[in-house]
């Protein structure tokens, strides 16, 4: 009976009320967090600290004195209290980083200013703040919390030794300033992107799409590179070996000629070849370019080994192989590959048209996806017929936009003067698709021509049509838009 009658006394409308409201207000934090993280709302994690450290603190401090009673002189009640009161300063601290360094423009000032800095700030603040709560809710001078805490830190200090180092080295790099987040770094050989500097540790992403997480005391007391400074541009070092049988020179031009058309090589500072070792089976060459960035040097690096296997196709140099291999006579240790006379067996028309004399100089070159055949600088000389593949015929507007003429396919031919009937100082052919031609010289070609009435006839008209189009393009008016290429 007394203890239903202790029962009775409790105050039931601050029981049902507390009964109701903590679930209430966990539900509509979880749909605010919800709706934040949708958003990608840097708010989203202090309001998950709000519904998981200062709500149930709340929650358990009314339930302490409103339900249970007990004095707010209790140790009970003052270590509820004073969780409560850390948690919400903690909180609140915690709005407020988001709040200037995390959103919107204010973003940018939180690059500038270090994450771990901001950490160690907000940590000393809920430190000093939680000394204060200490000295309110106990009733106690700060002297006597500062001895606590002295005492305190000496035994964490010597339990923690190694945290606090990777804390030490991080300070110090944050003071160096070596690197900051976005900067590439190599690592022990590692190359990646700084995502993250945090109390312990630094977050590379490598193009793995994997992290490394590297101790900050190992950065300090080791070495690494900054891939992004002085200044973001990259200078890449390619080698390759060509034969013995062909001339340095002529090597080392081509080699140029192909870094300057690859796409993302830069022309300042200017690309360079130099000739840099005999080798047992090979002249070795060293090519040295620069790209914009760390993250474009890799599709350069892709793009300019690829462009040297054609270049090396279409001029008749020679890449020998890395290791020695024996063959008996008439052995082929590759794929075997089309001959001449089988690729003009897939065009008889042109193949009927060509006189004995003139099968000995014909030869078969490739292009690469995206590679320039023909342009202002670098015109294509004498006539080919397209084996394989696609080429676009570009020519430029009066805006200067770069306008898709036509698009040229396997049987139809382009040369000197095959291309767009007058002087093709205004139009450049690039390679759709990996292309293959068969090139002839310029006298063979217009003598090849003059004798199949046919052939000329038919090669003739699509000169004409694209002699129209790209004169229609010149005359284009501005303000009018054109299809890009």
């Amino acid at each position: 009976m007394n203890a239903l009658s202790d029962l009775s006394q409790l105050p039931l409308w601050q029981a049902i009320g507390l009964a109701i409201g903590f679930p209430i207000g966990l539900l509509f934090l979880n749909e605010l967090i919800s709706s934040l993280e949708r958003r990608s709302n840097p708010l989203a994690k202090n309001l998950r600290t709000i519904r998981n450290l200062v709500l149930p603190a709340l929650a358990l401090l009314l339930f302490v004195n409103w339900i249970l009673n007990l004095p707010s002189e209790s140790s009970t009640s003052r270590w509820i209290e004073t969780a409560f009161w850390v948690a919400l300063l903690f909180a609140l601290l915690g709005f407020v980083n988001d709040i200037v360094f995390g959103m919107g423009r204010a973003r940018s000032i939180g690059e500038r200013v270090p994450k771990l800095f901001r950490d160690l700030a907000q940590a000393l603040l809920v430190a000093v703040g939680a000394m204060v709560i200490y000295s309110k809710v106990w009733g106690m001078e700060i002297q006597g919390a500062l001895t606590a805490l002295g005492l305190g830190s000496i035994v964490i200090g010597l339990a923690l030794q190694e945290p606090l180092g990777n804390i030490v080295s991080g300070l110090m790099l944050l003071l160096e300033r070596p690197l900051n987040v976005g900067d590439w770094v190599n690592v022990d050989g590692v190359i990646g992107q700084v995502t993250e500097i945090n109390w312990r540790s630094v977050h590379i992403e490598t193009p793995a799409r994997e992290v490394r997480v590297v101790p900050n005391v190992l950065l300090y007391k080791g070495a690494f590179s900054n891939l992004s400074r002085p200044t973001p541009e990259r200078t890449e070092v390619v080698e390759m070996g060509f034969s013995y049988d062909d001339p340095p020179n002529k090597v080392k031009e081509l080699l140029l000629e192909v870094l300057r058309s690859t796409p993302g090589v830069l022309s300042d500072p200017e690309p360079l070849v130099r000739t840099v070792n005999y080798a047992d089976f090979s002249i070795i060459y060293r090519m040295i370019f620069t790209v914009e960035t760390q993250e474009t040097a890799g599709a350069a690096r892709d793009d300019v080994m690829t462009r040297l296997w054609y270049m090396a196709r279409r001029e008749g140099l020679t890449i020998p192989f890395p290791i020695r291999m024996e063959y008996r006579p008439g052995e082929n240790p590759g794929k075997p590959e089309k001959t001449t006379s089988q690729w003009l067996n897939e065009q008889p028309r042109f193949k009927a048209s060509l006189q004995p004399a003139e099968l000995a100089n014909l030869n078969i070159r490739e292009y690469t996806s995206g590679e320039m055949m023909h342009s202002p600088k670098k015109p294509f000389e004498g006539g080919a017929l397209i084996l394989h593949g696609q080429v676009s015929l570009l020519a430029q507007s009066n805006e200067g936009q770069e306008v898709v003429v036509s698009r040229l396919s396997a049987g139809e031919c382009f040369g000197d003067n095959l291309t767009a009937g007058s002087s093709t100082d205004a139009i450049s052919l690039k390679a759709d698709t990996d292309v293959t031609l068969l090139w002839l010289p310029a006298e063979q070609m217009d003598q090849l021509l003059s004798r199949s009435a046919s052939l000329s006839s038919e090669v003739g008209d699509a000169i004409e049509l694209r002699r129209l189009a790209v004169q229609a393009i010149k005359r284009h008016r501005k303000g009018q838009s054109l299809p890009a290429s």
